[in-house]
């Protein structure tokens, strides 16, 4: 195992990515003087971010905000913060995380200045196989509400296992496991109010919530969405969050939960599914390692496989690198390039599944050699045409759904902790009596069926494995020290919209908050999405579409969080997304 030890490596240098993976990275960060612990938390009703001059917490939602805060002003740490935050998301974002499906944590611990990555996402059943979603006629099945639904899409769930065995090595003593439940049960036993992003994914999803009693019965009244601000109570999640606290994780994997979980899978109405008992005593947490490059001089550290978006934005990175960005600035010229890049620098994710199964190419996917080639070949005077081969298209109907917890502690310790579903609640299906929806997260797996059959491809279902996961938490440091924290959530490419932030922060220059609000671009198959504040630039677009970009407005794309370490000031400054439906 190599450790990076600051002193022997200078981070100042400039020029092309290096590429590095290791399981553990050294930082000899000084010491901050911390005085009592006084944290002072400026809340807005717009944006879930708190803040601080020594502690921090970042969610996408202000009643996770205020969990993670609360713990963190009572000397919990950045575990303890993350852990009650991610359960009362999984009240108020029921649409996106929860028990029933995955956790990814990226985590800086400030005791060893080491960066530990922890896949808890979910496993295939024992029983599955290749061709798990075709048909009688060896056909693959529709997505939307056939293939997404059901228990034949539900994995082995692994957030709380994740949660849980971290919390026993990196949280403090102050706050039991159990205890970090307790503000969750209050939201879930009292009447939490719809938020209006989750009153829009029960309007999108509302054919799939019908079909099941549990979910139907909980978000449609007369058969007829609930709307945002109404009132919901959900007794039975909170029973279950005190079924864990009094009996411990084992109840889940192994007892009464446990059994409810594979009788709602095995017996289930719409499409039977194959998870049993045995793949929930066997289910472990992978610790893998982070990956890591240098871009202008800042250490960038994200996710590794099964999750794919941290090796999608470094490829973005890599190509992005010898441009100087900072010279163009805000001009076509500049979009033009970010464009270029998004469009050849995603079409690697085929590539990329679980690595405890497949072997994946991470040296190809992020060589230099690969980098420079197209960076010559991106010209300034017209666009480059990607072969149908080359192009991720994204299925239709499939709009994966993520929530984020950042979070940075008064001891220097970070959390970044990403969760899933899959789709919008998952697989639809809740637990009758638990209250906590199933995830849907084995359609991840390529269902390609020339490559099906033929075994071709990378990321075909097999007992065990976990699926490829769009998730792209990153931390960025600066000579050693924290310098920037970022996730992105909601239903667009997570890499893309990272990013766009990326580029705002480290090649603009900008603040936190302008970074964030910063009006993004998107490639979607060809065609160049931009948000209103660059579309309006009449000459700017003209010129991209003279260049032969195919222009589309778009409201809005994607959603973010971000916390920033003002070495100057020594102040942490937090953004989520003002483009969030609240």
């Amino acid at each position: 195992m190599k450790i990076f030890n600051y002193p022997t490596h200078d981070v100042r240098r400039s020029g092309p990515l290096k590429m590095k993976f290791f399981l553990k990275y050294t930082f000899p960060v000084a010491s901050c003087v911390l005085r009592s612990l006084f944290l002072t938390f400026l809340f807005s009703p717009v944006l879930q971010a708190a803040l601080s001059d020594k502690a921090i917490a970042v969610t996408s939602d202000l009643r996770a905000t205020k969990a993670a805060t609360e713990v963190l002003g009572q000397g919990g740490n950045a575990i303890d913060a993350a852990v009650a935050a991610a359960w009362v998301l999984n009240v108020v974002q029921p649409q996106s995380s929860g028990l029933g499906g995955s956790g990814y944590l990226l985590f800086y611990d400030i005791g060893t200045r080491r960066i530990l990555f922890f896949d808890g996402s979910v496993q295939t059943p024992a029983e599955v196989f290749a061709e798990m979603f075709f048909d009688e006629k060896g056909e693959l099945r529709p997505y939307r509400s056939d293939r997404n639904t059901g228990g034949l899409p539900v994995g082995t769930p692994g957030l709380l296992k994740l949660l849980e065995e971290v919390h026993a090595r990196y949280g403090t003593q102050k706050f039991s496991f159990a205890k970090l439940f307790d503000p969750a049960i209050q939201e879930a036993g009292g009447a939490a109010a719809v938020s209006a992003s989750l009153a829009q994914a029960i309007q999108e999803h509302k054919e799939r919530l019908a079909l099941f009693d549990a979910g139907r019965g909980l978000f449609l009244k007369n058969n007829q969405p609930v709307s945002a601000e109404s009132k919901i109570s959900q007794p039975d999640l909170a029973k279950t969050f005190r079924l864990i606290q009094s009996k411990g994780i084992r109840i889940f994997y192994e007892g009464e939960i446990a059994k409810a979980i594979v009788q709602t899978v095995q017996k289930n109405s719409f499409r039977p599914g194959f998870l049993n008992y045995r793949d929930l005593e066997d289910y472990s947490v992978a610790r893998r390692d982070p990956i890591h490059i240098t871009y202008e001089g800042y250490d960038v550290f994200s996710v590794s496989p099964p999750a794919a978006g941290g090796i999608m934005l470094f490829r973005a990175l890599n190509i992005l690198s010898q441009f100087g960005l900072a010279g163009f600035g805000k001009t076509a010229e500049t979009y033009h390039i970010l464009e270029e890049t998004q469009k050849h620098a995603f079409t690697g994710g085929l590539a990329i599944a679980d690595p405890d199964v497949f072997e994946v190419p991470l040296e190809e996917l992020l060589s230099e050699k690969w980098a420079q080639e197209l960076r010559e070949s991106i010209k300034f005077d017209k666009v480059l045409r990607l072969k149908d081969s080359q192009k991720n298209t994204p299925e239709t109907g499939r709009k994966q759904m993520l929530s984020s917890v950042l979070v940075a502690d008064t001891h220097g310790n970070i959390a970044a902790l990403t969760m899933t579903l899959g789709d919008a609640f998952g697989s639809a299906v809740m637990v009758p009596g638990y209250g906590f929806f199933l995830n849907n997260q084995l359609t991840d797996f390529n269902a390609t069926p020339d490559l099906v059959k033929k075994g071709e491809a990378v990321n075909i279902p097999s007992p065990g494995q976990r699926p490829r996961a769009p998730v792209v938490s990153t931390l960025v440091f600066e000579k050693g020290k924290p310098f920037l924290v970022m996730d992105a959530y909601g239903d667009e490419d997570p890499a893309a919209v990272l990013m766009n932030l990326f580029v705002q922060k480290i090649d603009f220059g900008r603040t936190c908050a302008d970074s964030i609000a910063a009006s993004r671009v998107l490639d979607r198959e060809g065609i160049l999405w931009m948000e209103p504040g660059i579309y309006a630039q009449e000459t700017m677009r003209v010129k991209l579409e003279l260049l032969g970009h195919k222009i589309e407005k778009k409201e809005k794309i994607g959603t973010a969080q971000m916390i920033c370490f003002e070495d100057s000031s020594g102040k942490i400054a937090g953004e989520s997304d003002p483009r969030q439906t609240l």
